[in-house]
């Protein structure tokens, strides 16, 4: 509220925020200073008595004004490297996107909360575009994947903040292709032992909704995972019945 008091119109000289702090000090102690003065007056205090008196007044005032400053040289270095930071993240995804020249820097004049805001702008820019990139591969990136887990093998390493070269696209794509035939392969071997199993049963008269094996030979479910423990495992049971 007391800044506000202080402010000027536009057709006025502006004052600057040391002159309106100065401004605001002064007005709140000229009350107490005329009233010092006629308090040391009264009592009599020598010109040493008094001296002290105003040399504590100014080092205490000193002390506060200390303070602030240093408090404030601590705020503008943190916001310093904030922005320094936002620059080499600028910079790294600038090459991650494999972009031509340089990222756009804060124009002049700008402060270090104005250009902290420009940079934060310009970053969030540029992940959305890395996102949309990342859209375009993320299908078989996923796809791979997921059937590269199915399958208990290793899929390709793919930096998930780094936009794929189109070597590791082919890689990825080649990948994918020997693992759909590794997939074809394995269904048709399990399609093959579950037929031997069921046949196994029928052998020995057992009632295969009876058995612990009823969710495991259900024909038309998919298979969740083809690994080669889940094919042992129902050799295993194949060997057993035999």
């Amino acid at each position: 509220m007391l800044l506000q008091r202080h402010f000027v119109s536009p057709s006025q000289p502006r004052m600057t925020y040391a002159e309106t702090l100065e401004s605001l000090i002064r007005e709140s102690y000229n009350a107490n200073l005329k009233e010092l003065q006629e308090l040391w007056t009264t009592m009599g205090l020598s010109h040493t008595e008094i001296n002290e008196r105003m040399n504590t007044v100014r080092s205490k005032v000193s002390d506060i004004t200390t303070e602030m400053v240093e408090c404030d040289r601590e705020n503008k270095m943190k916001i310093e490297e904030v922005c320094n930071n936002l620059k080499k993240d600028l910079r790294v995804l600038w090459r991650k996107l494999r972009m031509t020249g340089e990222p756009e820097h804060p124009p002049s004049g700008l402060t270090l909360v104005e250009q902290q805001k420009h940079l934060k702008t310009n970053l969030i820019s540029l992940e959305e575009k890395r996102k949309e990139r990342m859209q375009q591969f993320r299908s078989v990136i996923d796809e791979e994947r997921a059937l590269a887990a199915k399958l208990g093998l290793e899929a390709v390493f793919i930096d998930e903040d780094t936009i794929p070269e189109k070597e590791d696209m082919e890689r990825v794509e080649e990948s994918l292709r020997k693992l759909v035939r590794v997939k074809e392969e394995r269904e048709t071997h399990m399609f093959t032992m579950k037929e031997q199993i069921v046949t196994l049963l029928d052998c020995l008269g057992m009632d295969l909704n009876t058995t612990s094996l009823s969710s495991v030979l259900d024909g038309e479910k998919p298979f969740d995972s083809l690994k080669p423990s889940d094919l042992k495992n129902v050799q295993h049971t194949m060997v057993e019945l035999r």
